[in-house]
């Protein structure tokens, strides 16, 4: 089930993802949302939290991107495939194709 505070979100691999939008704070710039449901084939996290916030800067607008989330098998042994490595690449990559189409957006 969808709501306004929810989505699911595509990823280049095509696999999905549903997040919740947790907060939202238009004074400050700043929204706040986690991973709502699983997909450990998607992306190889158990969990995450994001916040991104504007601000001003210099000659335009600073974005910051900020996260923590857990690797999909959060036992002592994981396959490589969902270890901290998997997960470190998966979100890094996610957060920074996020933040290019964001730039890519404003900037038309």
């Amino acid at each position: 089930m969808q709501d306004d505070t929810t989505r699911i979100v595509t990823l280049k691999s095509g696999g999905e993802i549903t997040e919740s939008l947790d907060e939202s704070d238009a004074e400050r710039h700043y929204i706040g949302y986690r991973l709502l449901t699983e997909n450990i084939e998607a992306m190889p996290v158990s969990f995450y939290t994001i916040g991104i916030e504007i601000e001003a800067a210099d000659k335009g607008s600073k974005v910051s991107w900020s996260g923590r989330f857990y690797r999909a098998d959060t036992g002592n042994f994981p396959p490589e495939n969902l270890n901290d490595e998997a997960a470190v690449k998966a979100m890094t990559e996610f957060a920074t194709s996020g933040l290019e189409g964001l730039k890519a957006s404003l900037e038309k």
